[in-house]
């Protein structure tokens, strides 16, 4: 009886979707947490700081592989009739392998540059474990957001089972070795994703390959991912900059402290992520059936709700910023509670960007969400190296909290000025 009305009421909050896809996001977050936190403990800080800063290439090629093959997939893929399904799939599974050996390659070249110019950061010996585990992620990425793509959340949820539960044991039975290093943590990152793909491509639909088809759907993604791979490079790099800029200036070590708080604080992305997942499409249905009002009011509730329960969150974390670290790390980390507070404040803010950006998907109005990016990417650039140069950490932090702040500014007035020239357009129709 609990459980079912547990069950009822987690279906209720999530609009109706599986528990699978709920289960999923928590799986990845959770096991993200605790591999950050084992890697920080058995590395020490700058070894984990090298980590961070070498990983942050992958996290950059996994969000443009988002926006080229990902988005376009799960907007175009489940529109297929039965009988093209077999050739499009295929396509855009010959549109992924080229997608992520030219990302190895771009991974490569990076590598390759930040060992000329930053030779202080000793990256050199991660060519090859960096390169494979950013294929097999890739990879691993495609097939479980294929399977949502599907309608087929379980399989998702298997494969990122295989892929995560597995990753974490052998990294905590290996980390205890002298010779534990982030190279082999990238070895072990690699080899589970690749597992993981390939046991879960076993419940991949049959394909077909034609040239034809390959031709018409990467024309297809083309239209929906030109302008969606401009807006994933200046969402990354804009809070990203302060983050690179650290470590050129106070070295690898200043990447460890920033990582590591925000792996604290980043518990909140099971519900950040979550959110993401229901809340554009439900004020999307509530504004097609029930009209304007009905949509803001049921955004004004997620930001209530949501917004309590994330400021109840950051001001535990806020409270004992010291001691968390401690628990969490050990005592290299407890001297930087004041960076763990001002992430903790970054993420409070960073929360009302996902029902803003609903607010403007339900009114069919992106153009805020762009011109939000732009301003935050020109910020970014303009004051990553100054203000971390003269504040150092502090800095950083300072500077990213600005560009959240600048974002959510842009977005919020495009809604508001959106909807007052939506209701002013009502009142001159019924005059």
């Amino acid at each position: 009886m609990v459980s079912t009305s547990l069950r009822g009421a987690i279906l209720r909050l999530s609009g109706g979707k599986e528990l699978s896809a709920l289960c999923d996001q928590a799986l990845v977050s959770g096991a993200n947490f605790a591999t950050n936190v084992i890697l920080a403990r058995a590395l020490g800080i700058r070894d984990f700081g090298v980590f961070a800063l070498s990983w942050m290439a992958v996290l950059f090629v996994s969000s443009l592989q988002w926006a080229f093959i990902v988005l376009p997939m799960m907007s175009v893929g489940p529109k297929q009739e039965e009988q093209n399904r077999p050739s499009y799939y295929g396509a855009v599974f010959i549109q992924e392998i080229a997608f992520a050996a030219l990302s190895v390659a771009g991974i490569l070249i990076a590598l390759r540059i930040s060992v000329v110019h930053f030779p202080q950061w000793n990256v050199q010996h991660l060519a090859l474990p960096l390169s494979f585990a950013g294929f097999a992620y890739l990879l691993q990425d495609f097939i479980r957001r294929y399977f949502f793509s599907t309608g087929r959340s379980k399989f998702a949820l298997l494969s990122d089972g295989i892929s995560y539960l597995t990753q974490i044991p052998f990294i905590v039975l290996l980390s205890h070795r002298s010779n534990f290093s982030s190279s082999m943590a990238l070895w072990i990152i690699g080899a589970t994703s690749l597992v993981s793909f390939l046991i879960s491509w076993l419940w991949f639909e049959p394909i077909t390959f034609h040239a034809t088809a390959l031709r018409k759907v990467a024309i297809r993604h083309w239209k929906i991912s030109r302008w969606l791979a401009p807006s994933a490079f200046m969402q990354w790099s804009s809070g990203n900059l302060f983050i690179v800029a650290a470590p050129v200036y106070y070295g690898a070590a200043a990447a460890a402290v920033l990582r590591a708080s925000q792996n604290i604080v980043g518990v909140a992305h099971i519900w950040f992520l979550g959110l993401d997942n229901v809340v554009p499409a439900e004020a999307a249905r509530r504004m097609h059936t029930q009209g304007l009002d009905a949509a803001l009011s049921y955004i004004k509730q997620i930001v209530f709700r949501w917004g309590l329960i994330t400021l109840g969150f950051v001001s535990i974390v806020s409270f004992r910023p010291d001691l968390w670290l401690r628990l969490v790390y050990g005592p290299r980390y407890a001297g930087y509670g004041h960076i763990l507070q001002l992430y903790a404040l970054l993420y409070l803010m960073s929360f009302f960007a996902g029902p803003l950006r609903a607010g403007l998907q339900a009114l069919e109005y992106t153009a805020p969400t762009f011109w939000s990016y732009s301003a935050m990417t020109i910020f970014s650039l303009a004051f990553a190296g100054p203000l971390t140069r003269w504040l150092g950490l502090t800095g950083a932090m300072f500077g990213m909290i600005a560009t959240v702040f600048l974002s959510q500014c842009i977005v919020g007035m495009g809604l508001i000025l959106k909807v007052r020239r939506m209701r002013q357009d009502l009142l001159s129709t019924q005059l």
